[in-house]
């Protein structure tokens, strides 16, 4: 064979191995499931991409809308298979005025629950406007985006409660072995039905209720969903003390990595089902890591379990409203307490200046 024919045998064979290789990133990309958990100050929007699928939930208040908009298109969204509007308060609906004017909808999941805030009424109707398919989240639903994903509706329930608050779509979302729980600003009593439902609350990343409100998160609640990342979509120096200490601590005692919009910014997690990634403006942390790697904009993180550095030097405890003891976190007495009971000391002096002494079963100090 001529040498001028073998290297034109070669270029080919190079090039098909090109070909192979770009595709198999391409394919292997599309199916990655990446949730965008955008920073949008005091609310939430959160952006789900999954084999050239595109679900948006919520969207902030009206001045984020805009941002978001920005964002979507930056991540090549076209369009959204899905949007969800998980309860009608201005900083979760307020930015979808600009999405539903700019960006086609292909379906909307509504709560249910009404309000009189004139963004609302302006997100009807734009809805009816343009004659986008409506439907109201109850639990048991589940939403067929793809046939690798598990996509759940775990609240609201038929019967609403008071508040709007926890009458949120609350979804779970598996691909594989990994599950997103999203619960927007639902709270304890949203938590204990759910529980009380039987359903399986286990689930690698919780993006935490209520921006970390007092009134979310309880412990039995963290114990069922035992996360190993945690979210929380909150603003910086907002007017509602939002994360309180006493669910930071509570978030702490889980073990799992913490990430917050306030701090981190923008927060994309990303899986092949099996591992995960979370990257932010300031670092990334990986599952799939075998040993700490750092460079000036990025942490590498080795895989489960996580270690998680504490941001405070005091161990927190936990008592009753009810009673005049306090106790470790894991106590079996602390367990009993409802979590609309609780109350939480940043550590043994805290707790004994509030009149509070130590259990006499887990003995904290």
């Amino acid at each position: 064979m001529k040498i001028s024919n073998l290297k034109r045998l070669l270029q080919v064979a190079l090039l098909s191995v090109l070909i192979v290789a770009i595709s198999a990133a391409t394919v292997s990309a599309s199916e990655n499931l990446v949730a965008h958990f955008l920073d949008v100050g005091q609310g939430d929007s959160i952006l789900l991409q999954f084999n050239n699928k595109n679900v948006l939930i919520d969207a902030g208040d009206q001045d984020a809308g805009p941002r978001v908009t920005s964002y979507l298109r930056d991540h090549g969204v076209k369009s959204l298979d899905l949007l969800v509007a998980t309860h009608p308060h201005e900083d979760h609906i307020g930015g979808l005025i600009d999405i539903l004017n700019d960006i086609p909808i292909k379906q909307v999941l509504d709560s249910g629950q009404t309000h009189t805030a004139p963004s609302f009424e302006n997100y009807l109707n734009l809805i009816d406007r343009k004659n986008i398919p409506f439907s109201i989240a109850e639990r048991g639903q589940t939403i067929d985006l793809d046939p690798s994903l598990k996509i759940e509706v775990l609240s609201p329930t038929s019967t609403p409660f008071d508040d709007l608050n926890e009458n949120s779509i609350v979804l779970k979302v598996t691909y594989n072995k990994v599950s997103f729980l999203f619960m927007g600003d639902a709270g304890f009593e949203a938590e204990d039905s759910i529980m009380a439902a039987g359903y399986d609350m286990k689930s690698t990343v919780l993006k935490v209720g209520h921006h970390g409100s007092s009134s979310s998160t309880g412990t039995s609640f963290l114990r069922e969903v035992r996360p190993e990342v945690e979210v929380i979509e909150v603003g910086a120096g907002n007017d509602y003390g939002h994360p309180t200490q006493k669910t930071l601590s509570a978030l702490q005692n889980t073990g799992s990595k913490l990430f917050r919009t306030d701090l981190d910014g923008n927060i994309v997690i990303t899986t092949d089902g099996q591992i995960y990634t979370v990257t932010t403006g300031k670092q990334s942390w990986s599952t799939a890591g075998t040993a700490p790697k750092s460079t000036a904009s990025a942490v590498a993180w080795p895989v489960s379990p996580v270690a998680v550095v504490s941001t405070t030097s005091q161990e927190a405890f936990v008592g009753s409203v009810k009673s005049n003891k306090y106790h470790n976190p894991n106590c079996q007495w602390a367990e009993k307490i409802k979590p609309s009971n609780e109350i939480w000391f940043t550590g043994s002096a805290d707790a004994r200046t509030h009149g509070y002494v130590s259990c006499g079963v887990c003995h904290p100090p």
